[in-house]
């Protein structure tokens, strides 16, 4: 009889005290590792955003270079903001052939991306489809810092063309890949 009363009672199960130091180092743990998974998801996100706007560069490089599309020279912005993407084409004269090139620019674009841009102002096309991942972006304009990335591309009339972008560690993600 004492034989089955021994067993019953280490049978027991855990004490509270075993209970709470599992959950502490349980505690420990996610709080080593939370800081490092919130760091890669922003720099997935980071990466997500460079890659989207790289892509429209290309896009707009491979218009240039299409003579089906026939671009003309000038300059070119894209803007992946938090609410938007925003194109805005500045070519040297305002006239009729101003407005085709700039049709032409978001035929291109929407062929080679597949995104639709509509016009929201004589030269700027707008793409609510395409919106920035990350806030962590610090662009600064105009005396303010906005949460946006940008690629300047200036066309120059022998095809050549010239991108800088902003911020500048959009260029350091770019080169990592």
């Amino acid at each position: 009889m004492s034989y089955t009363r021994s067993i019953m009672k280490k049978n027991k199960g855990f004490t509270l005290i075993e209970l709470i130091i599992v959950i502490a180092i349980l505690a420990i743990l996610i709080g080593l590792l939370a800081p490092q998974y919130v760091k890669y998801v922003e720099k997935s996100r980071k990466s997500t955003d460079v890659s989207n706007l790289e892509q429209l560069v290309k896009a707009i490089q491979v218009a240039i270079s299409d003579p089906d599309y026939n671009i003309s020279s000038g300059a070119y912005s894209i803007a992946i903001m938090p609410d938007y993407t925003r194109i805005f084409i500045n070519t040297k004269d305002n006239n009729a052939s101003s407005v085709e090139n700039s049709k032409k620019v978001v035929e291109a674009l929407k062929e080679y991306t597949g995104y639709t841009f509509t016009n929201n102002a004589n030269s700027e096309y707008i793409c609510k489809e395409l919106t920035l991942k990350s806030n962590r972006w610090e662009t600064q304009m105009y005396g303010n810092i906005f949460p946006m990335i940008i690629a300047y591309l200036e066309v120059k009339k022998d095809s050549t063309i010239t991108i800088t972008y902003d911020p500048s560690s959009v260029r350091d993600l770019i080169s990592e890949k």
